[in-house]
C-alpha cells in the first residue's frame, strides 16, 4: 500500500498565490508587492492550479461523427466527437491530445486537411447527424498549425456543419456544407465558398429555410466540379421530420460559383437525407444514397447527367437520418464502403454487400481510406474510433479516446465512493472514483494513471440513462435503459432483474395512445434510508416499496399531455421509432435530502412539480419563472433539479430552451416551494443555454452550475457568477454531484466522460473577507492510506462493443 495523493496541497497552494506571490521585475528579481487600497476581485485566475481529474471512462466509448488521417503517414489521425471536441494521435493511437477543448462547443461535424498541405486544418462545428441529443455548432474554425492554434473564421450561425471540403489545388478555395439550425428554419444554410482563406465567404448554394447541405463532394481531378446533396429536415422537441420537396442531388460546373439540380433518372416525390460519393479511378461514376420511398442506392456513369436505380437494400441506409455515408475505394470506382448500422463493403457496384464490422459498435458516421496505402482505414461510430491496416480483416479499438456521452451521475457513501452513470449507446457503467494511488482512469488527453479500464463495469445494455446505488445499500443498483426499461441489479449475486411497472411501448403504437409514456432518459431516485424504495418517473411518479415488485403511481400525468405532440418520429417518408423523441414526458425525480415528504418533478415540456406529502398532492409551480411565464409558450427541459441540502422549500432549476431554438439560459431560484421564483441567471453567457446547477452541502450559497459548454460557479447564491476552469475542458455539463464527506465536485459531461475535483474545501472557504486577507491558512482534510480496493461484483460484464437491439 503506499499513501494517497493529497489533491487539497496543490489547491491551497493555487488559491494562496492570490497574496503571496510576489511580483516580478524585468530582470527577474522579486519584491514584495504593495497592499491594494481596495480588494482585489476574485477572478478565474486564483484557480489555475486547480486540475479536474477526468475519469472516463475511456472504455465506454462515443459517438464519433469525423476521422482523417493524413495519406501515406500511419501514425496520425485527427478524430473529431458528437460532444467532445477534436482529438489528434502522431503515434498511430496509443495516445491522444484534445486539440480543441479551449474552443467555443465541443460538438464536431467535420475535419478536413488541405490536400497540398496537411497542417492546414480546417474544422466544422456542430454535428449532422440530427438525433435528439446532439450539441449546437458555433462555425467554423482553422488551424495553420496542425492543430496547436486555432482561429475563428465565422459561419457562426449556420448551425450544424456536414462536410468541409479544400481544394487540392489552391488550399485558399474552401467549401462549407451546412446544414442549419437543428430545431427552427433559418435562411444561414446551404453551400458556402471562400477564395481567400476564409477571410470572407459566399453563399453559393440555397435551396430554402429549411433544406441544408447533408453531403458535398468534389470531383477528383476536377476541382471546378461538385456535389452537393440537401436534405429538408426540422427537428422538433417531440418529432424530427426528414424530408421534403427542398432535398435534392445538385451539381457545379464552375467551381461552386452556380449550381443546378439534378433530375434525370432520380426518384420522384419527396426526398430525404442524400449521401454522395465518387471514387479517382473513375470521376465520372457518381454513386448517391437517397432516402426516398422507391429505391436507396443510385449511381451515375456521366457525372449526373443521367441516373440509374442500383439497390433497394435497406441495409445500405437503414437509419438515414442518423446514418448515411459512403466512400468509394481509392483503385476501383466498383469497390464501395457504406457506413450504416453494420459498416458494409461492395465489389460490384452496390449491387451486393458484406459485412466488414466483425467484434466493432454499431452506428457508423465516419470513414477515412488512406490513397496511398487503401487497407489502411480509420471510422467513427457510436462506440469510438477504429483502425485497420488489413482492408478490415481486422480492426484496433481505440479505446483510449474520454469522449463519453453522460446523461448523469450518481455516488455510493463508500470510501472512496463509486460512481454511475448511462452513456448513450454504451451501456451504464459503475467504477471508482479513485484508485489507491489517487488517479482518474481517462485515458487520452489526462487521468493521472491509477484506473484503467479494468476498475469499471457495465450494468445495464443498451442506450444506459440511469443508474443509482442505493445510498443505504449500495450493492443493489437501480439502472435503466431507453425508455424506462428500469432493472434492479444486486453486485453482490450479480443478478439483474426487470422491474419496469409498464410493459407497453411506441413500438406497438404511438405514444398519444399509451397509458404511460417514457421519456428516453427515465429518472430514477432512490429512497436514503430504504433499498427496496423506489422511484421511476413517466408521464407520472411510480413508487415501489419492495424493489420492484410491484409498482404504484403516486401522481397524477404531471405534464403538459399535448396529445398533438405525442406523435410517432420521423416520416414524411419513412418513421424513425425509437422512443427518443417521445414528449410530455418526466425528466427528474428528486427526493428532498431534509424532508422525506417533499418531492420535486421537472418535465421535457417545462413544468416543475412538488409534493409536500409524499405524493398525495402535487402543485405546479413553473408559471411563476420570471421572463417565461406560463403555457406552451413556456416549454423547456427541466433535466435536474438541485434541492437546497438546507431547506426542502429552496431549489435552483435550469430550463434548456435549444431544443426550440433558443439558447439563452435561464436559470431560476425558490425558497417557498416554488410559490416565487428568482432570476438568477445575469453573468452567464447570454446564448448558452444551462442545464444543471446545485447548492453545495458543506457552504450554504456556493452554488456550481452546468451549461452546453462550461462550469460556472457562484458564492452568492446566483446573484454574481464567475467561470470555474480549472483545466475543464468545453464540454455540456448534463449532471454534477457534491460529495459531502470528502468535499469533492463530480461533474458528468455529454461528451468527454466524468471529471472530479477533490476536495474543495478552499473554495467553500473563499469568502470574500478570506480573498481580501494577506494570508489564509484554509482547512485541511485528514489524510487516508488506502489499498486497492476489492471489486464487490460485477452484475453484467457485457462489451461496449455490442450487437445492438431495436430502438437506438
Amino acid at each position: 500500500m503506499r499513501p494517497m495523493a493529497l489533491p487539497q496541497a496543490a489547491l491551497l497552494g493555487g488559491l494562496l498565490a492570490v497574496a503571496l506571490v510576489p511580483a516580478v521585475t524585468a530582470q527577474g528579481r522579486g519584491r514584495a508587492k504593495p497592499a491594494p487600497e481596495a480588494p482585489a476581485t476574485l477572478g478565474a485566475d486564483s484557480l489555475n492550479n486547480l486540475k479536474f481529474r477526468n475519469l472516463g471512462p475511456s472504455v465506454g466509448g462515443g459517438r464519433v461523427t469525423a476521422v482523417v488521417g493524413i495519406p501515406g503517414e500511419p501514425n496520425i489521425y485527427y478524430v473529431g466527437a458528437a460532444a467532445g471536441g477534436v482529438w489528434k494521435t502522431t503515434d498511430g493511437g496509443d495516445s491522444w491530445e484534445a486539440v480543441f477543448k479551449d474552443q467555443p462547443t465541443a460538438s464536431i461535424g467535420a475535419i478536413a486537411l488541405a490536400p497540398s498541405n496537411p497542417n492546414l486544418v480546417w474544422v466544422g462545428t456542430g454535428e449532422a447527424n440530427l438525433r435528439n441529443d446532439l450539441v449546437d455548432g458555433r462555425g467554423v474554425f482553422f488551424s495553420p498549425d496542425a492543430g496547436k492554434t486555432w482561429k475563428f473564421m465565422g459561419l457562426g450561425d449556420v448551425g450544424q456543419i456536414s462536410r468541409v471540403v479544400v481544394d487540392p489545388t489552391d488550399p485558399d478555395v474552401v467549401f462549407v456544407g451546412a446544414i442549419g439550425h437543428a430545431w427552427a428554419p433559418n435562411p444561414e444554410r446551404g453551400v458556402y465558398r471562400t477564395a481567400d482563406g476564409g477571410k470572407t465567404w459566399q453563399k453559393v448554394l440555397f435551396v430554402n429555410d429549411t433544406t441544408g447541405v447533408a453531403d458535398l463532394i468534389m470531383v477528383p481531378g476536377n476541382p471546378r466540379m461538385l456535389f452537393a446533396g440537401m436534405w429538408q429536415a426540422v427537428r422538433h422537441p417531440w418529432e424530427l421530420v426528414s424530408g421534403g420537396s427542398g432535398s435534392g442531388i445538385y451539381r457545379s460546373k464552375d467551381g461552386g460559383l452556380t449550381w443546378e439540380r439534378l433530375k434525370e433518372g432520380l426518384p420522384a416525390g419527396l426526398l430525404g437525407r442524400i449521401a454522395l460519393a465518387v471514387g479517382p479511378t473513375n470521376p465520372s461514376h457518381i454513386y448517391a444514397i437517397i432516402e426516398a420511398k422507391q429505391g436507396i442506392l443510385w449511381d451515375s456513369k456521366d457525372q449526373g447527367d443521367h441516373w440509374a436505380k442500383v439497390s433497394d437494400f435497406h441495409g445500405i441506409s437503414a437509419r438515414p437520418f442518423y446514418f448515411s455515408l459512403m466512400h468509394v475505394s481509392p483503385v476501383d470506382d466498383r469497390k464501395v464502403f457504406f457506413s450504416s448500422y453494420l459498416l458494409l463493403r461492395s465489389d460490384d457496384g452496390g449491387k451486393t454487400t458484406t459485412p466488414i464490422d466483425r467484434g466493432v459498435h454499431v452506428d457508423h458516421h465516419a470513414l477515412w481510406i488512406d490513397p496511398a496505402n487503401p487497407d489502411r482505414m480509420v471510422q467513427g461510430n457510436d462506440g469510438g474510433a477504429y483502425v485497420t491496416t488489413t482492408g478490415a480483416k481486422s480492426w484496433r479499438y481505440l479505446n483510449n479516446l474520454p469522449i463519453e456521452q453522460f446523461y448523469m451521475v450518481a455516488a455510493d457513501n463508500n470510501v472512496p465512493y463509486m460512481l454511475c452513470g448511462g452513456l448513450q449507446d454504451n451501456n451504464a457503467w459503475c467504477g471508482p472514483s479513485t484508485g489507491a494511488g489517487g488517479g482518474g482512469g481517462g485515458g487520452g488527453g489526462g487521468g493521472g494513471g491509477g484506473l484503467n479500464g479494468s476498475e469499471w463495469f457495465t450494468v445495464t445494455g443498451g442506450d444506459g440513462e440511469y443508474a443509482v446505488p442505493a445510498p443505504s445499500d449500495s450493492t443493489i443498483l437501480y439502472v435503466d435503459s431507453q425508455n424506462g426499461n428500469i432493472t434492479r441489479v444486486d453486485l453482490k449475486t450479480g443478478q439483474s432483474r426487470s422491474i419496469r411497472p409498464y410493459l407497453s411501448g411506441v413500438s406497438e403504437m404511438k405514444p398519444a395512445e399509451l397509458k404511460h409514456r417514457f421519456n428516453w432518459t427515465s429518472p430514477i431516485a432512490v429512497s436514503p434510508t430504504d433499498a427496496s424504495v423506489v422511484y421511476l418517473g413517466g408521464n407520472v411518479v411510480f413508487k415501489t416499496t419492495d424493489g420492484g415488485e410491484h409498482w404504484a403511481a403516486i401522481s397524477p400525468d404531471l405534464t403538459r399531455n399535448e396529445k398533438a405532440k405525442q406523435v410517432t418520429s420521423g416520416g414524411p417518408i419513412e418513421y424513425d421509432i425509437s422512443g427518443a423523441e417521445t414528449y410530455n414526458t418526466i425528466l427528474t425525480v428528486n427526493l428532498a435530502p431534509t424532508d422525506a415528504n417533499v418531492i420535486w418533478v421537472g418535465t421535457d415540456d417545462g413544468l416543475v412539480q412538488v409534493t409536500r406529502d409524499g405524493g398525495k398532492t402535487w402543485t405546479d409551480v413553473a408559471g411563476h419563472f420570471p421572463g417565461l411565464g406560463a403555457g406552451a409558450g413556456a416549454e423547456g427541459r427541466v433535466y435536474q433539479i438541485g434541492i437546497s441540502p438546507f431547506d426542502a422549500g429552496a431549489a435552483y432549476v435550469a430550463v434548456d430552451r435549444h431544443e426550440l431554438d433558443d439558447r439563452r439560459p435561464y436559470v431560476y431560484k425558490t425558497s417557498d416551494y416554488g410559490k416565487t421564483w428568482t432570476d438568477i441567471s445575469k453573468g452567464l453567457p447570454p446564448d448558452v443555454p444551462a442545464r444543471v446547477v446545485r447548492e453545495d452541502p458543506n457552504a450554504r450559497g456556493l452554488l456550481v452550475l452546468g451549461t452546453d459548454a462550461a462550469l460556472w460557479y457562484s458564492r452568492d447564491g446566483g446573484a454574481t457568477w464567475k467561470a470555474l476552469k480549472a483545466d475543464f475542458p468545453t464540454a455540456p455539463v448534463y449532471d454534477l454531484q457534491f460529495i459531502k464527506r470528502s468535499h469533492d465536485l463530480v461533474v458528468a459531461t455529454h461528451g468527454r466522460g466524468l471529471f472530479v475535483l477533490d476536495n474543495i474545501t478552499a473554495l467553500e472557504e473563499l469568502t470574500p473577507e478570506v480573498a481580501a486577507r494577506d494570508l489564509h491558512v484554509f482547512s485541511t482534510l485528514a489524510a487516508q492510506i488506502r489499498v486497492r480496493p476489492r471489486r464487490t461484483g460485477v452484475a453484467r460484464r457485457a462489451s461496449p462493443r455490442r450487437t445492438r437491439r431495436p430502438g437506438r
